[in-house]
C-alpha cells in the first residue's frame, strides 16, 4: 500500500498515474473479496485522507478523473463493519466517513466555513451514484476551495474536452463532401 501511494503521489504524470490505476484495480479486487472489510478497516482513511491530498495538489490536476474514481468507489462502499457486532459511536459506515471527511476537509481548508465543508460533503453522498455529477461537485470545490481559482484548470476539465473534440470531429465526418477523412486526421494533429 505504501508503495501505491508513493506512487500517486509522486510529481511525474505517468508515475502516479500508474499509482492511481494500480490502487483502482486494487479496490475493485478487495471488493469482490472475503477480506473486503478487514482491508478496508486498515486502508480507508489513509487512502481518503491521501487522496483528497493529491487532488487538491495542483501539481496533480492531470489525475483528477482517476482521483474521482478513487473517491466515488471509497464513498459507495458498503458498510465495512456490523453494527450488531461491533459497537462504534456511529450508526453506520456512511455518517463515520461523512464526519471523518468534514473534519478532514475543515482542517484542511481553514478558509472554508464549517457549512462549506458539511455541504460539500453531503453532495459527495447525495451525487455518488452519477460519476459526472460527482465529479462535478468535485470540480467546484476545488474551484471554491481557492486552490485552483487563480490557475490554468484545463487540466480538469480534459475529459470533457476530448469528448467535445470527438463530437465534433464524428460532425464533421457525417456531413457529405465537407471535409476528406485524412483533412480531419491532418486537422487534429496539427491541434
Amino acid at each position: 500500500m505504501d508503495s501505491i501511494i508513493w506512487a500517486f503521489r509522486h510529481t511525474e504524470r505517468n508515475i502516479a498515474e500508474t499509482g492511481l490505476n494500480l490502487l483502482l484495480e486494487m479496490l475493485k479486487n478487495f471488493q469482490a473479496s472475503e477480506f473486503c472489510n478487514q482491508f478496508y478497516r486498515t486502508y480507508f482513511l489513509t487512502i481518503e485522507q491521501e487522496i483528497f491530498a493529491v487532488l487538491t495538489d495542483t501539481f496533480h490536476k492531470p489525475g483528477f478523473k482517476l482521483h474521482v474514481l478513487v473517491l466515488q468507489h471509497l464513498f459507495c462502499l458498503e458498510p465495512l463493519w456490523d453494527v450488531a457486532t461491533i459497537s462504534y459511536p456511529y450508526p453506520n459506515n456512511a455518517m463515520f466517513v461523512r464526519e471523518y471527511t468534514i473534519k478532514l476537509l475543515g482542517t484542511s481548508f481553514p478558509n472554508m466555513t464549517a457549512s462549506e465543508v458539511t455541504q460539500f460533503v453531503n453532495g459527495l453522498f447525495e451525487s455518488r451514484n452519477d460519476l459526472s455529477t460527482f465529479k462535478n461537485h468535485i470540480r467546484d470545490f476545488l474551484v471554491q476551495s481557492k486552490e485552483f481559482s487563480a490557475q490554468d484548470n484545463k487540466d480538469l476539465y480534459a475529459e470533457e474536452a476530448a469528448a467535445q473534440r470527438e463530437r465534433e470531429r464524428q460532425r464533421m465526418l457525417s456531413i457529405p463532401g465537407l471535409i476528406a477523412p485524412n483533412e480531419i486526421q491532418d486537422e487534429m494533429v496539427d491541434s
